[in-house]
């Protein structure tokens, strides 16, 4: 079976080889483990990769076509927000939340309550009074979104549970620079057990572990790091493995619905029951 995380890891030659084109200090690069991670990865869907960059946008911009289509960046950056969005992913949704969410009305009345947000002048004095609520309505969602505020135009890529069953959401529509689509574009979901998913993850750490140790292997034999070096890599590979990521405070539900009824007064923009 395919697993729904996947990545690849860019050979060690070809890093050093693109650190030393701009001038880096190899060594100092050599001894972080974060940027040893440097590949692509994706999520594996029944429609495709997602995301798989689009063909127009290296033309666009005069860029040399990539061998590999996947987002290019540090796996490490992947491991490191998916265990962060893992525990409240993997919390069960109570009514009305789950009902709002899997009908889609939550969303559409979020956009439309952050649109008004938006137009809100910074000046007027009620702005920061109900900061407060506006973060208190929708920061549970938020905490369901994996962080890929890294690039410019980020695909959404989210994650809920209802019962027994973790939705994951993406869509790679409209996202663009300077006019120019960066991702094919996809929108999509797709279900899977809580333990299914809490497996894949499990899997991704497994993946990530050996890759890394046998990266690690290489930097070791390159000669290049002392023996202190050589074990901080260790430590940190070792921490970063092992992280479990946040588990942050336990949402108070009944004041995210307070907050939402004073942003849909407000607002003027109801939330369809």
């Amino acid at each position: 079976m395919t697993p729904l995380f996947e990545f690849r890891m860019r050979p060690l030659p070809q890093i050093i080889q693109g650190w030393e084109a701009i001038n880096f200090d190899v060594p100092r690069y050599l001894s972080g483990w974060f940027w040893l991670t440097d590949g692509w990865y994706w999520l594996t869907t029944p429609q495709g990769d997602i995301p798989t960059g689009h063909p127009d946008f290296e033309t666009a911009f005069g860029l040399e076509p990539s061998r590999d289509p996947h987002l290019d960046y540090q796996v490490a950056r992947f491991w490191q927000d998916l265990i962060d969005v893992s525990h409240d992913s993997l919390e069960p949704l109570p009514e009305p939340f789950a009902g709002w969410v899997e009908s889609g009305r939550w969303e559409i009345w979020w956009e439309q309550v952050n649109e008004w947000w938006r137009s809100t002048p910074e000046d007027d004095p009620l702005t920061h009074y109900r900061w407060d609520d506006w973060y208190e309505a929708g920061s549970w969602w938020s905490a369901r979104h994996l962080d890929m505020g890294y690039l410019q135009a980020p695909p959404v890529i989210r994650f809920w549970r209802i019962g027994d069953e973790v939705t994951v959401q993406w869509d790679t529509q409209e996202k663009r620079v300077d006019g120019v689509l960066c991702w094919v574009e996809s929108c999509g979901r797709l279900n899977l057990s809580g333990s299914q998913f809490q497996g894949e993850l499990e899997d991704f750490r497994h993946r990530l572990d050996l890759a890394m140790r046998e990266r690690l292997s290489e930097v070791e034999k390159l000669g290049v790091l002392d023996a202190a070096k050589l074990a901080s890599l260790h430590r940190q590979h070792t921490a970063s493995i092992e992280e479990e990521g946040r588990t942050g405070d336990k949402v108070d539900w009944l004041n995210v619905l307070s907050a939402i009824r004073k942003l849909e007064q407000w607002s003027v923009v109801p939330l369809p029951r």
